[in-house]
C-alpha cells in the first residue's frame, strides 16, 4: 500500500471499505445480489480484512451470467440469503468511506437490503467519477478500459473478489494523481451522477422552471418542472435506486440544462410543450399523442353504423364516442360494452361470419345476428352505453380561443405565476393540464386587456377569482 494512498485515506480521517457486488441483473427491485466482496482498509493505508459472501438470490440466474462468471448454480445452493447477513454487511462498512467503481449501481442494490442505511450514510468515493476528474483525456472510464490503461490484471473476471482487488489497485493509481481539493469535492458530491460535471450542480438555481437531462450527443433523456429546480434535480439523484428506469437514466446524464419561468403554472405549461416537442426518452405521460381515435355512430336505431375514425377526421352530424390512444384501447371499450349489454360482435363488426354468432350460443348475445331481437333494440342499447363517452359541444374548458392585439398587450400574466406570450389557446391549456391540477388554477387572477380576459372567462369558467370586471359570478348560468 503506497504512502500516497494512506495519505488520501487519512485526508478525510476515515478508513476505506472497497465494495464490489455481483447481481443477477440491472433491476434493483427485481434482481438480487448473489456475491459481495468488501475489502477494509485502515486509516494507515493497510488492508485490515477481506470479506466475501455468496448468497442464494432466490431468482433465476441468466445463462449469460453463468457463462461470464464461471459460476455453477450449485455454488449458491444452500447459501444464506442476504437479509440474514445485513447486520454483518452494515458493520463492515460502518464508519468508513465507501469506495467502488460505478458505486451508484452497487448502492442501488445495497440500500434495499440494509434496513439501517439511513443511519449509516457513509461518505462515498466512486472510481468512475474519480477517473473522469483525474484523467479527462481518456476516451472511456469503464472498468475494463481503466484496468487496461494502468496494466491491472485480474485472475478471474466478473467475480466480486478479483474485481474488488482491481478496484483497490485502480484507486491507488488514481489517488497518486488527484489533487486534495478534487478528492474533497468527490467525497462531498456523492449524490452526483458519474458522468455529470461538478460545476453544473453549483449553477442550478433555486427558482421555478423546467429542467432537461441531456445524454451523449445531446440526446434528450428527460424533461421535468419544479418550483425549486435545484431541489428537484437533486431528488432525482438521491432516489435513483428505487427503480430500474431512474437508475438507468441517471447513469446516462452528462448535462443538466434549465429554463427559468415566472412561476409554477408557467413551468407546468412549458414542460408539457417541451415534452411534446423534444419527445425525451424517459418521459411517458406527457408525450405527444400522435393518433387519437374515436367511434363514429351514423344513422338511427335499426340502421346504426359504427366506424373507428382518427380524431382529425371528425365529421359533423355524427355521434362521436370517446377518445382512445390506440385501436386496441378502442376495441376493448367496444368489447366491454358488448359484454355488459349483450351486444352482438358481428353486428358491431368485431367478428366475421353469417348467422348466429358464437356469443349467442353462450347466451352472451341477445340475438340481433339471427333475428331473435330487433336490430333497433340492439342499437338502442349501444347508444345507451355510448352516452357516457359521447363528445358534445358545450360551454366550458376547451371550447374557447382568445387573441389580443400586440398594440395593447403582448403578455398575459397570471398572478405572477407564469407568463404566456402571443396567443392564449384555452384548448391547449385544458388539454395539457390534468383535471387534478385545476384547483390550483382556480385562485389565479388575470391581468390582461379586458376584451381578451372577457373571452377567456366566458370560455373557460375555471378562473373563478378573476379580478377584472368581466369575471363571471357564481350565480351566472353555465
Amino acid at each position: 500500500m503506497t504512502a500516497t494512498f494512506a495519505a488520501a485515506a487519512t485526508l478525510q480521517g476515515r478508513a476505506l471499505a472497497v465494495v464490489e457486488v455481483k447481481t443477477t441483473g440491472v433491476h434493483p427491485a427485481r434482481d438480487a445480489i448473489w456475491e459481495l466482496a468488501i475489502i477494509q482498509v485502515d486509516a494507515e493505508g493497510c488492508v485490515a480484512e477481506r470479506l466475501h459472501w455468496l448468497f442464494e438470490p432466490c431468482v433465476a440466474l441468466p445463462p449469460q451470467l453463468l457463462s461470464l462468471s464461471g459460476l455453477h448454480p450449485l455454488e449458491l445452493s444452500g447459501q444464506p440469503r442476504i437479509d440474514s447477513e445485513a447486520r454483518a454487511i452494515a458493520d463492515a462498512i460502518r464508519g468508513r468511506v465507501l469506495m467502488g467503481h460505478n458505486l451508484r449501481f452497487s448502492l442501488a442494490f445495497l440500500r434495499r437490503v440494509l434496513p439501517d442505511w439511513k443511519t449509516l450514510r457513509p461518505p462515498q468515493l466512486c472510481t468512475l467519477r474519480l477517473a473522469r476528474a483525474t484523467l479527462p483525456q481518456l476516451a472511456s472510464a469503464g472498468f475494463d478500459a481503466l484496468c487496461a490503461h494502468f496494466g491491472i490484471t485480474r485472475f478471474f473476471r466478473d467475480r466480486a473478489v478479483p474485481d474488488a482487488e482491481a478496484v483497490l489497485t485502480l484507486a491507488q493509481h488514481l489517488l497518486q494523481e488527484v489533487a486534495p481539493t478534487t478528492l474533497g469535492q468527490q467525497l462531498r458530491s456523492a449524490a452526483r451522477p458519474p458522468l455529470l460535471a461538478a460545476e453544473r450542480f453549483a449553477q442550478l438555481p433555486e427558482r421555478p422552471g423546467v429542467y432537461y437531462f441531456v445524454g451523449d450527443g445531446g440526446a434528450q433523456l428527460y424533461v421535468g418542472k419544479s418550483r425549486n429546480l435545484r431541489r428537484r434535480v437533486m431528488s432525482h439523484f438521491q432516489n435513483d435506486h428505487r427503480d430500474r428506469r431512474s437508475l438507468q437514466m441517471v447513469q446516462q446524464i452528462r448535462d443538466v440544462q434549465v429554463a427559468i419561468t415566472a412561476g409554477e403554472l408557467g413551468a407546468l405549461l412549458f414542460e408539457s410543450a417541451e415534452i411534446k416537442r423534444l419527445q425525451p426518452l424517459y418521459n411517458r405521460r406527457l408525450r405527444k399523442q400522435r393518433e387519437l381515435l374515436t367511434w363514429a355512430l351514423a344513422g338511427e336505431p335499426g340502421e346504426l353504423h359504427i366506424e373507428l375514425l382518427q380524431h382529425q377526421a371528425l365529421r359533423p352530424g355524427l355521434r362521436h364516442v370517446g377518445l382512445f390512444r390506440s385501436r386496441h384501447q378502442a376495441r376493448q371499450w367496444l368489447l366491454e360494452q358488448a359484454r355488459e349489454r349483450r351486444l352482438c360482435l358481428r353486428v358491431l363488426g368485431l367478428e366475421e361470419g353469417e348467422g348466429a354468432c358464437f356469443a349467442y350460443q353462450l347466451g352472451r348475445c341477445a340475438g340481433a345476428c339471427c333475428g331473435e331481437e330487433p336490430r333497433s333494440a340492439h342499437d338502442r342499447r349501444l347508444l345507451a352505453g355510448a352516452e357516457r363517452l359521447q363528445c358534445r359541444p358545450r360551454p366550458g374548458p376547451g371550447t374557447g380561443r382568445s387573441r389580443w392585439s400586440s398594440a395593447t398587450s403582448s403578455t398575459a400574466s397570471l398572478s405572477g405565476m407564469c407568463s404566456i406570450n402571443g396567443v392564449i389557446s384555452v384548448r391547449s391549456i385544458n388539454s395539457i393540464m390534468p383535471s387534478r391540477c385545476w384547483p390550483r388554477v382556480v385562485a389565479v387572477s388575470i391581468s390582461i386587456p379586458i376584451t381578451s380576459c372577457s373571452a377567456i372567462c366566458a370560455a373557460t369558467r375555471i378562473w373563478r377569482s378573476c379580478r377584472c370586471e368581466c369575471a363571471p359570478s357564481d350565480s351566472d348560468p353555465g
